[in-house]
């Protein structure tokens, strides 16, 4: 027996329905996070970021999401990249041959597990995720120009500060699914500064 259509709620009779379940709907510190969060995992800064590095396969969001993770992490598992750009393990193994036949990512046994494959970018795949890199720390760049050297020194402290502690309250769960170095950087975060330089 078919379900009965369900009948839609008028909102216009549950108070508070216009308004949003954190805080008064202003931009305070979680907000902001959520904002950033939001923008950046869109799928329309997504394919203005694939636009603008003129990334080689055009329509393959998925092998685009793939070199960026592989821009932070270098080498990884397939099963970390699959989990990353939330993808079936199967599904990523299309996507890591069609970046192999465009010659951007490679295979490598695990240096801690030889038995254990691990994929990584090629010189052009490298080349190709510095441009992925540049064009959001352009964007990146620009916004925090004006802000003073000790601002941006501050804002990278507490930034770290958060990821950490907030690593520490999931037992490793954000140093476990985001894949970048947990050691501390030589250098200063710099969004003015391209990131070709980082590639080679």
């Amino acid at each position: 027996m078919p379900r009965p259509p369900s009948a839609s709620v008028n909102l216009e009779s549950v108070p508070g329905a216009d308004r949003s379940v954190i805080g008064d709907g202003g931009l305070n510190a979680r907000a902001a996070m959520q904002a950033m969060i939001t923008w950046a995992s869109s799928m329309t800064r997504r394919e203005d970021l694939l636009r603008r590095s003129d990334f080689p396969l055009a329509d393959d969001m998925l092998a685009f999401l793939v070199m960026n993770q592989l821009a932070y992490r270098g080498l990884a598992r397939p099963t970390e990249l699959a989990d990353a750009v939330h993808t079936g393990r199967s599904n990523l193994s299309k996507v890591i041959r069609r970046l192999e036949e465009a010659g951007l990512v490679g295979r490598m046994p695990n240096p801690e597990d030889g038995r254990e494959t691990m994929i990584g970018m090629t010189l052009q795949g490298r080349s190709v995720a510095s441009r992925i890199v540049a064009a959001s720390d352009d964007d990146l760049g620009a916004a925090v120009a004006h802000w003073s050297d000790e601002d941006l020194t501050r804002f990278e402290e507490l930034l770290v500060r958060l990821v950490r502690d907030l690593d520490d309250q999931m037992d490793g769960g954000v140093r476990r699914v985001a894949g970048v170095s947990w050691e501390p950087s030589a250098a200063r975060w710099d969004p003015s500064r391209s990131a070709d330089s980082s590639a080679s």
